[in-house]
């Protein structure tokens, strides 16, 4: 017997909406308003799955932007979307942006000069647009920190696990001015409300965290320690720390570390008009890593004439980075420093 009239006009509309380009999502917005029919077609998970199978990689809806001004840092959100039910620029005073990562933003509440004792960090969930504030960490040694936001789902794909207010949880690092060769992490969980006590991991010589985007690769977590470390924070057990030395022979303005494509640790060093970008291989037993310099890429047979900034501006170097990563398909934070 043939199928019911209704339900092949259901099958071609879904095939119909499934093809509206993410880049004009209110379209859908505005179908779901046409009839019950249509709605139950958008809202069915089995659609969103499809959806995402077909157009890949999700569209930017917005990017965070530190500020400086009057107050010592303040953040803004920059809607890129039409489809945005937020303003199209939001700010957020006395907020310093840290990390954004499935699909939450992390902010510390108190900025690092006003020198205080003491760290406020905060989730944004954009979508939802609620505010998780953390409780407050214990008083610090050190005022070089950073930290990181991530989902805590099993299996989740982290597409969309923000909106329905899955587990997540924080990574916080510091470095302690009163012990020279000592660097701290804990850990926050949503589900038990908490933070962990402190892991410490033990160096030779001052090593300071810096406050750059921090990169997730597998069940690590690595933050950027100046020209010489990066911190590895392994999450899938308990939270274990270890300094891993970055290439030797990095002579660049800016390093910045990265996921690359093929999903291992990169840095990118830039150096003048040339951008090297560096892979972690391995770490052997003794804790030494084998790094090779994966591609050179020389920028002034890439640029017209007198397009690059001058090589000793770091924020100028920085932005080649931005740039180039975009360009190669290699993944920075959308944080704009």
């Amino acid at each position: 017997m043939a199928p019911p009239r209704t339900s092949l006009v259901d099958d071609l509309i879904g095939e119909i909406l499934l093809r509206v380009r993410p880049d004009d999502a209110t379209s859908l917005a505005r179908a779901s308003l046409v009839c019950k029919s249509w709605r139950g077609l958008l809202s069915d998970p089995a659609f969103g799955c499809n959806y995402r199978a077909l157009h890949g990689t999700p569209p930017l809806l917005g990017y965070l932007q530190v500020l400086k001004g009057d107050d010592p840092y303040s953040s803004r959100f920059v809607s890129t979307s039409t489809a945005a039910l937020r303003p199209a620029v939001r700010d957020f005073s006395d907020w310093l942006v840290l990390d954004c990562r499935h699909g939450r933003v992390l902010f510390a509440a108190s900025s690092p000069d006003a020198g205080g004792t003491t760290v406020d960090l905060v989730v944004w969930n954009p979508v939802t647009d609620e505010h998780c504030h953390l409780p407050t960490l214990p008083k610090r040694a050190g005022r070089e920190f950073n930290a990181a936001v991530l989902c805590a789902a099993e299996g989740c794909d982290h597409v969309d696990c923000c909106r329905h207010g899955g587990p997540f949880r924080v990574v916080f690092v510091a470095s302690a001015s009163n012990v020279k060769n000592a660097t701290s992490a804990r850990v926050y969980s949503s589900e038990s409300g908490g933070w962990s006590k402190a892991t410490v991991a033990y160096h030779r010589g001052f090593v300071w965290v810096d406050m750059m985007p921090s990169v997730l690769v597998g069940d690590a977590l690595y933050f950027s320690c100046g020209r010489d470390f990066t911190l590895e924070c392994k999450l899938s057990t308990q939270l274990k720390l270890s300094m891993i030395p970055t290439p030797a022979r990095l002579n660049g303005t800016c390093i910045v570390i990265i996921k690359a494509q093929d999903g291992l640790l990169s840095f990118v060093d830039v150096e003048g008009s040339s951008v090297n970008l560096w892979s972690l291989l391995e770490v052997d037993a003794h804790g030494f890593p084998r790094w090779v310099r994966s591609r050179t890429i020389e920028l002034e047979t890439m640029l017209p004439e007198d397009a690059l900034p001058s090589p000793n501006t770091v924020k100028a170097s920085l932005d080649i980075c931005e740039w180039l990563c975009g360009r190669h398909r290699c993944h920075l934070c959308a944080l704009i420093w």
